[in-house]
């Protein structure tokens, strides 16, 4: 009879503590959020990159400590999640609809966006996520981390956080570059200090 009373209390404890739980994301749920946040936000990314670009929870960002522990929780779920083709969607001016866009295995040519898996919210009406886009040449690329928060069932920009233009850091093909850019100066009778 103890025993019968002592697994029903466990099982009653249990049952109050996953009711007051904030379920967990799904796979269907995070694709279906980017793609909203791509829509809303107009965003146009032609290919990106299977492997998610790293995005650290920060106080800057806003978080209550009950969202950052459903963060923490959600990104040890989603620690090998990749982006699988036929998931994400953009709108194509060109097609005047909704395109798939292309998901990159290598990861190593062309020019490719980087996404973050999203930092959402329990209440998933706030969400910061990191986006990149790299060349693989000597432009180098651009990005930032950015709050969105849904307003009306639309997504709004918020807050960038980190946002930068950069040179691209591959030594070599700014050395490449360099002899080019001297070459150049050189021909018109000017040199570089």
């Amino acid at each position: 009879m103890k025993i019968s009373v002592g697994l029903f209390l466990i099982l009653l404890i249990i049952f109050f503590v996953s009711c007051k739980r904030t379920p967990d994301l799904s796979k269907d749920e995070v694709y279906k959020i980017l793609n909203e946040i791509i829509a809303d936000d107009s965003l146009t990314l032609y290919t990106v990159c299977s492997h998610l670009d790293n995005l650290s929870d920060s106080d800057d960002y806003g978080f209550s400590n009950k969202d950052k522990k459903f963060i923490e929780r959600q990104n040890e779920i989603f620690k090998d999640f990749k982006f699988e083709p036929g998931r994400l969607k953009f709108y194509s001016r060109k097609k005047k609809g909704f395109d798939f866009i292309d998901i990159d295995t290598s990861c190593k040519a062309g020019i490719l966006n980087g996404v973050s898996f999203p930092l959402i919210s329990t209440n998933r009406q706030r969400l910061v996520i990191k986006i990149t886009e790299d060349c693989h040449c000597m432009l180098g690329g651009q990005g930032g981390i950015y709050l969105y928060i849904k307003q009306n069932e639309h997504w709004k920009r918020g807050k960038s956080f980190d946002y930068w233009i950069g040179q691209n850091t591959n030594l070599n093909l700014r050395g490449q570059v360099s002899q080019q850019a001297t070459g150049s100066l050189a021909k018109y009778g000017l040199t570089c200090k």
